[in-house]
């Protein structure tokens, strides 16, 4: 058998285990993800079932909900019509889909298809940082280094993926907060401000996880500017105010979730609206209630501050002028 369609199998095998031990939603999703990778083997394969099995594929992947996922796995069957798996064609989709999978907090999958990708084009970094970042989440702390150096090597030593391996790199080492300081420096004696946050963000997680509040809200901060995305930026923005809450600090928090709204992406703006009626409604602010109040349901649950109240050094004025400065270097989006 092809290494193609042996991974092909592989992952489609590891998709079909999941479909068959998770009850509801995902085992569905699963099931619709093992049919397409099925094709992907099939037409590896060259093999006569391929049609039967695109059908079937399609019905599936047909009666998922409207999304992301949907039409990523539309498109790899779109690649198949012609009866052949060439790498260059499925690959693009298939880290797609893998990126789907870990938003969605689905690891196992995101994995298996991020397998396949890396035997469809072993020479690609990106395929093989991501196979990393996967792999750190997962808890396989050995298997992401070796990504994470696969990646790096494949980039060359002064490329943008190379300083992101580094960064996945430093996060798994013995000494992860030193780590990334080094390639935040890197990174920005470099000029890449991309590398630079990402750094940044990983180091406000391992230093909130540490419980240095401060220093985690400074890190996120900083990456806020250095983030060119404004999704990435409204990302920051919403676990700056994770922070600060956490800090018993409502109105810093109210500061952060302002440059959620401005910033963000719909989801990320709607999770900020119900966050900040959450914060008034906590603090007695029944203006601020009244003005965040939505009548439609939020995407995303928005959790109570129960006692908070304001703390007595509140890092809310700091956090104001952060905002403003945002606003005056890059302009408030429309």
């Amino acid at each position: 058998m092809p290494p193609v369609s042996e991974s092909a199998l592989a992952a489609a095998g590891a998709f079909q285990q999941i479909s068959d031990t998770s009850p509801g939603e995902r085992g569905r999703r699963a099931a619709a993800g093992a049919l397409v990778l099925r094709a992907v083997e099939q037409a590896a394969e060259r093999a006569e079932g391929l049609a039967f099995v695109l059908a079937r594929a399609r019905m599936e992947t047909d009666a998922l909900p409207s999304g992301a996922e949907r039409a990523i796995l539309r498109r790899l069957l779109a690649h198949l019509d012609g009866g052949d798996a060439e790498p260059g064609r499925l690959l693009d989709s298939l880290v797609s889909y893998a990126c789907e999978l870990e938003k969605t907090r689905r690891l196992p999958e995101a994995d298996a298809a991020l397998s396949l990708a890396r035997t469809l084009a072993p020479a690609d970094a990106e395929a093989a940082l991501h196979a990393g970042r996967v792999a750190r989440k997962l808890g396989e702390r050995e298997r992401a280094l070796e990504l994470y150096r696969a990646a790096r090597d494949l980039d060359g030593a002064e490329g943008a993926i190379a300083r992101l391996a580094a960064i996945g790199e430093a996060v798994v080492s013995a000494h992860p907060e030193a780590g990334l300081a080094r390639v935040i420096r890197r990174a920005l004696r470099d000029g890449d401000a991309e590398a630079a946050a990402v750094g940044l963000e990983e180091r406000a997680r391992l230093r909130r996880s540490a419980g240095n509040r401060r220093g985690a809200a400074r890190d996120l901060c900083l990456a806020a500017v250095r983030f060119t995305d404004p999704v990435d930026r409204a990302r920051v923005a919403h676990e700056l105010a994770d922070v600060a809450v956490a800090a018993g600090d409502p109105l810093a928090a109210r500061e952060a979730l302002l440059v959620a709204l401005e910033w963000g992406d719909a989801p990320q703006r709607d999770h900020a609206r119900a966050r900040l009626h959450t914060l008034a409604r906590d603090l007695g602010d029944q203006v601020g209630a009244r003005r965040w109040r939505s009548s439609r349901r939020p995407a995303l649950a928005s959790l109570s501050l129960y006692r908070g109240a304001p703390a007595r050094d509140s890092a809310a004025p700091r956090l104001a002028r952060w905002r403003a400065a945002l606003e005056r270097r890059e302009g408030t989006p429309a």
